[in-house]
């Protein structure tokens, strides 16, 4: 599945929004009405690329690029229970429960190096979690019919709204909104430390503030699913 994430609560002061995408797997009763399963769910909604000098290990200095990146994932179980079992359209409502794990990375990458796959050096700045809840509503269209040798029931496009709520939790934000509260974040701002190898000197690079608040989120959903068995 895409998902489309938007904050709610005090949490929309400090992002924006996300993006990200979300993996399930699950086994449904001979009913065919109750579902069990779990998700992983990686969310970006912050990210921030800048040039710097960087020391290198045999006294030189060259310009890197400073890519900061805030993400959360979601490990979530999930019951799901479906209104119309046969046709179509299937709607259905779910209730989740998991653990919910927020990241800021900081990679330095060489520009001399044309793909940047690996990064020169790399850092986790913050990280922080809590425990959430959520509830689900949606529906789901059978499109097994396009595909000619297809049975019915394989295929599906699927389509959820889910509002999750946690506990308190620490974050960083490099792409926050320029109004926010002073209640929703920390007075602190998060540097990167880049060290001189030759003269010890600490050079200190802001890459954002941290900020405190219950996780609350409203996301959209859209994507595929297919049913293994027969």
């Amino acid at each position: 599945n895409y998902i489309y994430t938007a904050p709610m609560g005090s949490m929309k002061n400090n992002i924006r929004q996300g993006h990200g995408v979300v993996l399930d797997f699950g086994m449904i009763t001979p009913s065919r009405r109750f579902a069990v399963g779990a998700e992983v769910q990686y969310t970006m909604y912050g990210y921030d690329e800048s040039k710097q000098q960087y020391d290198l290990d045999d006294g030189t200095t060259a310009l890197m690029e400073i890519a900061v990146s805030n993400s959360f994932v979601n490990f979530m179980a999930y019951g799901r229970y479906y209104f119309i079992t046969e046709g179509n359209f299937q709607p259905y409502l779910a209730a989740k429960g998991g653990y919910s794990h927020y990241t800021t990375d900081l990679n330095i990458y060489d520009p001399d190096e044309g793909d940047n796959c690996e990064p020169v050096d790399s850092d986790i700045l913050q990280q922080d979690g809590t425990m959430v809840g959520a509830l689900s509503a949606g529906f789901r269209l059978d499109f097994s019919s396009v595909f000619k040798r297809s049975t019915p029931g394989r295929l599906y496009l699927d389509f959820n709204t889910t509002i999750s709520q946690g506990g308190t939790v620490k974050y960083m934000n490099t792409d926050a909104p320029t109004q926010h509260t002073h209640t929703t974040h920390t007075t602190d701002a998060v540097e990167a430390e880049f060290i001189n190898t030759q003269t010890q000197v600490v050079h200190s690079h802001h890459v954002g503030t941290l900020y405190t608040s219950p996780v609350q989120l409203l996301d959209f959903r859209l994507g595929v699913s297919f049913r293994i068995n027969r």
